[in-house]
């Protein structure tokens, strides 16, 4: 079965949201003091936070 590539607009917001994802769990894993793993909580919620913000703002089905 072919599978169905990914358009413009899921690489845009993968991309995005891994981005942000990213960037907070450096900045949790730099506060002193905070339990090792912290930043791997971190980038997992903001990723899915931002992945589901930017799906909402650039939804293409007409409301």
């Amino acid at each position: 079965m072919a599978r169905k590539p990914f358009t413009l607009r899921q690489a845009v917001l993968i991309g995005t949201a891994l981005a942000a994802g990213s960037a907070a769990g450096q900045l949790a894993e730099a506060v002193p003091g905070e339990p090792p793993g912290v930043g791997h909580l971190a980038a997992t919620a903001t990723a899915l936070w931002v992945l589901d913000k930017l799906h909402r703002l650039i939804d293409d089905r007409e409301s």
